[in-house]
């Protein structure tokens, strides 16, 4: 089996896989801030969204979505996949790891029952809103 020359990782292992996946979501996000890439159009409302939530941790000042990537490889889906919190709301095609009700979001039949699929039926409030 190859090895990467920097950490030693199996090129065939689910680390491997994890970090290369980061690495290009992180690439992506850099794009995304210079302006090459699309930026999903309910950013904000679904930046909003994370605002409570209870995966929502933040380290040296930036909010990430469960803990940051590198302080845990090895998680399931619904404990966050570690991503800063402003690049995954920026990302068209990203989902929320949980449902509105705050279980592991699902997929039936073709649709998503994550918090920022569903902004229909979850309201959400601004701080310092008059409407709140």
């Amino acid at each position: 089996m190859r090895r990467c020359f920097g950490c030693r990782t199996e090129f065939g292992s689910r680390t491997f896989a994890v970090l290369s996946r980061a690495a290009a979501k992180s690439a992506g996000a850099r794009l995304r801030h210079l302006g090459a890439l699309k930026v999903d159009g309910a950013w904000r409302t679904r930046l909003a969204a994370c605002d409570g939530c209870p995966l929502r941790t933040v380290v040296d000042g930036v909010p990430h979505c469960g803990r940051p990537l590198l302080r845990q490889l090895s998680r399931l889906p619904s404990h966050g996949c570690g991503c800063p919190v402003a690049d995954k709301a920026r990302r068209p095609g990203e989902h929320c790891p949980l449902s509105a009700d705050g279980s592991p979001r699902r997929v039936v039949g073709g649709a998503c029952d994550c918090k920022w699929c569903d902004t229909d039926r979850v309201p959400v409030v601004h701080c310092g809103d008059p409407r709140a």
